[in-house]
């Protein structure tokens, strides 16, 4: 979870509590549908943080494990790496930020892109 306080850290926010949950591209779909109105799987789903009970930001994301070993394959990435990249976006999501366009898309690559930079060696999530 260095990633998703890295993110959060980067962007003058924090989290106090973040919950990502791993599931297989069925799994995915079926939350896309109950939650989005979608019917295909994605590779994450998160949405913006809320405060609870107890005054604290907290967020939740699922990954779909086996959407980012496809995608990781595609792209020339070790899974670790795509996992860590798709974690960021799902922090950048919980922050408030959306890719509903081409120009927010490209804002959050680049910043997932940057941060994760400073991560390969030390997590050791160089891509392949």
């Amino acid at each position: 979870m260095q990633v998703a306080a890295a993110t959060a850290q980067a962007e003058g926010a924090s989290l106090d509590a973040f919950s990502v949950v791993l599931v297989d591209n069925d799994r995915m779909q079926q939350l896309n549908r109950e939650l989005l109105g979608t019917d295909w799987p994605t590779d994450v789903i998160a949405f913006e943080a809320e405060t609870g009970p107890d005054g604290k930001a907290e967020a939740e994301a699922y990954i779909s494990v086996e959407q980012a070993t496809i995608q990781a394959a595609e792209r020339g990435r070790s899974v670790h790496w795509e996992l860590a990249f798709l974690i960021a976006h799902a922090v950048l999501h919980a922050l408030g930020y959306r890719d509903h366009d081409a120009e927010h898309k490209q804002k959050m690559l680049d910043k997932q892109n940057a941060l994760l930079k400073q991560f390969e060696e030390r997590i050791s999530i160089g891509q392949e």
